[in-house]
């Protein structure tokens, strides 16, 4: 476990919690500060209900857990009391922030108590935001001081305070970082390596589908529906289906994981990925120069359509809408994917997201430290 030492000069807080979308970001930056600057002690700040309860423990980093308080979309007796949730949430947010010398938040909930808990104690912000569409907590955290950094340029329209926010990308995870570099010899081994360990043919369509780290019914549901399509099409899926989920039956070209550990190579070893547009989905799809047929989640105000806006633009997805993905739908336009998945592979496609996120970040947390000793 990293623990502070008289080496450590400066705390930083990381804050998010709840998918991997807030989480992993926040990890590749507090790695990247403690392999090359040892004397900032990083700690973080989630939920007891979070993927951050594996994530963080597991990078050995220590979790400071805050009562989750969602933002209430309705007249209930839940709204009534939230503002009362909120004050406990963020005097527990103090508590875990105590000492600190940079606050940074990378979505969730959870920040909004960070957020204002900061602010309280006169600790400087740094806001990510992952999404094209800014969510009410990191639009709070501006609102607070907090210095905005964007992955899309679309975030720049939110709100006045967004209008020049630094874009810095998202911070990936090393390995994605690494095999976007990699030569096609490389890809080819990962490629027969993940065949062999899933029980595929090599020379079939492997197909990967995932709905998330949480996994989706809907997606799940269709997938279900399509088992006969995908052994009589050839095809050949590798399907994450959730960790909570009961995990189907092997078939003919099928199988499921709860969650891909190795995601990474997994998305390598793949002619085409169904997924949800998660704003982390879609940059790691885009350093990798994967195509995808996006299916965005219709929650929040959208963000996960406008996230994955600029790879269909690009040529690099397809997108389709929530409903309107069936085992039908599937059907008439699975072979089509394929094929335009084989074009856009073909070609090269450099990556048109940042791929040093994590050390512009980093070195946005130096300088400020270095402002605010």
């Amino acid at each position: 476990m990293v623990s502070k030492n008289s080496r450590q000069t400066h705390k930083v807080i990381l804050a998010g919690g709840g998918t991997a979308g807030h989480v992993e970001p926040a990890l590749a930056v507090g790695q990247w500060l403690q392999k090359n600057r040892p004397e900032i002690l990083c700690e973080f700040v989630g939920t007891a209900e979070g993927l951050e309860n594996h994530l963080v423990p597991s990078s050995g980093f220590v979790l400071h857990r805050i009562k989750k308080v969602p933002l209430p979309r309705g007249l209930s007796l839940r709204t009534l009391a939230w503002p009362f949730s909120f004050l406990q949430s963020v005097n527990q947010a103090r508590e875990a922030i105590e000492g600190a010398h940079v606050v940074v938040g990378f979505g969730g909930y959870v920040c909004a108590s960070v957020y204002v808990a900061a602010r309280l104690q006169k600790i400087p912000i740094i806001v990510h935001e992952a999404n094209a569409l800014p969510g009410w907590a990191n639009r709070l955290g501006v609102k607070l001081g907090g210095q905005p950094i964007i992955a899309f340029e679309k975030s720049r329209s939110a709100q006045s305070s967004w209008a020049n926010a630094e874009i810095v990308g998202i911070p990936l995870r090393s390995a994605i970082v690494e095999l976007s570099r990699a030569e096609a010899s490389k890809r080819e081994e990962i490629k027969l390596r993940k065949c062999e360990e899933w029980g595929f043919v090599l020379h079939r369509p492997i197909v990967l589908v995932f709905g998330g780290s949480q996994g989706s019914q809907h997606i799940n549901n269709v997938i279900a529906e399509s088992r006969d399509l995908i052994s009589r099409s050839g095809l050949q899926v590798i399907h994450g289906v959730g960790r909570e989920n009961i995990l189907p039956a092997a078939g003919d070209g099928y199988k499921a994981v709860h969650y891909f550990d190795d995601l990474p190579e997994s998305y390598i070893a793949s002619d085409l990925v169904i997924s949800r547009s998660g704003a982390v989905t879609c940059h790691e799809l885009s350093a990798l120069g994967k195509y995808a047929l996006l299916i965005p989640l219709d929650i929040g105000n959208g963000e996960q359509k406008l996230n994955g806006e600029s790879l269909v633009a690009a040529g690099a997805a397809a997108m389709v809408g929530n409903r309107e993905f069936t085992a039908g739908w599937l059907s008439k336009h699975i072979l089509g994917l394929i094929e335009a998945g084989k074009k856009w592979s073909s070609s090269s496609h450099p990556a048109v997201v940042p791929l040093n996120a994590a050390q512009r970040i980093g070195n946005l947390i130096i300088k400020s430290l270095e402002l605010h000793p």
